[in-house]
């Protein structure tokens, strides 16, 4: 009974660490109200995603190249590398390409807002899901380590997806962000099959980088908000509006 309830509490955590995120960057959002189904949608489009991929992995992956006790190094980092690209390919092009043209996608701070709900919609199943096959120490320790993972890779890209759209910045950055996302899942999650101390060291490097990265990448738009007039601090607020913008698609 202790360890089902430890269970649940690890369960309960990932939910929590991804609600407070959202409440953070919701709050600390000084231009427009979000609107609430747009939110709801960048939240379903990583649900949706995360049984795909896992589906397109299983045609496509032979399990036990994700092992690099069972196969040579080589092929488990190739593995991983199309782990990565089939993941943050899914999480984002289909959601990109759904936002883009959206009229409330229209101030820095949504590139980082709608992304990051997309990878949290994406890594929360995913946690829980882990947890309940390896048990609630293996959900510690993912707790430690990738509560946020998803949502901080996918977040790189539409922080310059909105660059592109509001600055018309050059679509390689775009790219070149996705390229980048998808290196750092795949070395990420080979560092972390292997039992080097080394390698698992660079695992936690790599997710507390790219984690409090996220952040920056947050107040950083917010900054540029304000500059280009996009944003106002007289129009923050710590309620989350249930309306929709005005002229929202």
């Amino acid at each position: 009974m202790i360890i089902i309830m430890y269970l649940y509490v690890v369960l309960f955590a990932f939910i929590l660490i991804g609600i407070l995120m959202v409440l953070f960057f919701l709050v600390n959002d000084r231009g427009e109200k979000e609107p609430i189904n747009a939110l709801i949608i960048a939240i379903l489009f990583g649900l949706v995603t995360f049984p795909a991929a896992g589906i397109i992995e299983t045609l496509f992956i032979n399990s036990t190249y994700l092992n690099p006790q069972q196969s040579s190094y080589k092929q488990a980092f190739l593995a991983f590398m199309l782990v990565g690209f089939i993941e943050e390919s899914l999480k984002i092009i289909p959601l990109a390409a759904y936002i883009y043209k959206q009229k409330f996608f229209n101030e820095h701070t949504d590139g980082i807002i709608y992304f990051a709900l997309a990878g949290l919609g994406f890594g929360i199943p995913e946690n829980i899901i882990y947890t309940f096959q390896y048990g609630a120490r293996a959900g510690v320790g993912r707790l430690m380590l990738t509560p946020i993972f998803h949502a901080a890779t996918v977040a790189i890209v539409g922080y310059y997806l909105i660059q592109v759209k509001l600055n018309k910045r050059s679509w390689w950055s775009v790219v070149i962000a996705l390229i980048g996302a998808i290196l750092i899942h795949g070395v990420y999650d080979f560092s972390l099959s292997t039992d080097n101390p080394i390698m698992i060291s660079i695992a936690v490097a790599i997710t507390m980088s790219i984690s409090s990265l996220l952040f920056i990448n947050f107040l950083s738009a917010k900054k540029i908000d304000q500059l280009e007039g996009l944003a106002r601090p007289d129009k923050n607020s710590p309620k989350i509006a249930l309306q929709t913008k005005p002229n929202a698609n």
